[in-house]
C-alpha cells in the first residue's frame, strides 16, 4: 500500500495552497502578538517602579523613549530593562523620553495635567494599535486599543 506520484503531487499542490492562503493571517496575528508583548512589557516595568518606589520609600522614575527597538529604563528596575523590538513606541508627552517619576506612596509625580497615554504599532502593518494612559497622581493605567478617530483615544478592548 503506497502512494502513486500523482497522488503525492496533489497532495503537495494542496498543503502549499493552505500554507500560501494562511499566511498572511499567521503574519498578522505575530505581529499583533508582537505589540501585545511589548504592551505588556512597558506595562509591567511601570508598575514595576511604581512598587519599588513604595518599598523603597524614595522617588522612582522610568524612561519611555519614542521610536522603534527601544530600550525601556529606570531608576528602579530591579528586574533590569526592558528591550522593545520591531515595534514602534509613541507617547503624548512633550519631551522624549517621557520620564514617569513616582514618590514614595506611589503617586505619579510626573508633572503634567493631563494623564499621559502612550501607543504602540508595528510600522507598515494592518495590526490593530494598543495604547496605556496613565493617570497623574494615583498612577493608574488603564491599557487598551487605539483609535486616533474617537474620543478618548485609548479604549478599553
Amino acid at each position: 500500500m503506497g502512494f502513486t506520484l500523482t497522488e503525492t503531487i496533489v497532495l503537495v499542490v494542496i498543503i502549499g495552497i493552505f500554507a500560501t492562503l494562511s499566511t498572511p493571517s499567521f503574519l498578522g496575528w505575530l505581529n499583533q502578538k508582537k505589540v501585545d508583548d511589548a504592551l505588556a512589557k512597558i506595562e509591567g516595568a511601570i508598575k514595576e517602579t511604581q512598587r519599588e518606589a513604595i518599598k523603597r520609600s524614595q522617588d522612582c522614575t522610568i524612561n519611555i523613549p519614542k521610536g522603534i527597538n527601544q530600550t525601556i529604563t529606570g531608576s528602579c528596575l530591579s528586574t533590569g530593562n526592558r528591550e522593545i523590538d520591531e515595534v514602534t513606541i509613541d507617547h503624548s508627552a512633550s519631551a522624549d523620553p517621557w520620564t514617569i517619576s513616582f514618590d514614595f506612596k506611589g503617586r505619579n509625580r510626573t508633572p503634567s495635567t493631563d494623564p499621559g497615554t502612550l501607543w504602540l504599532t508595528i510600522p507598515n502593518s494592518s495590526v490593530q494599535p494598543k495604547c496605556m494612559t496613565i493617570s497623574v497622581g494615583i498612577g493608574l493605567m488603564r491599557a487598551g486599543d487605539y483609535n486616533d478617530t474617537t474620543s478618548p483615544k485609548c479604549q478599553a478592548p
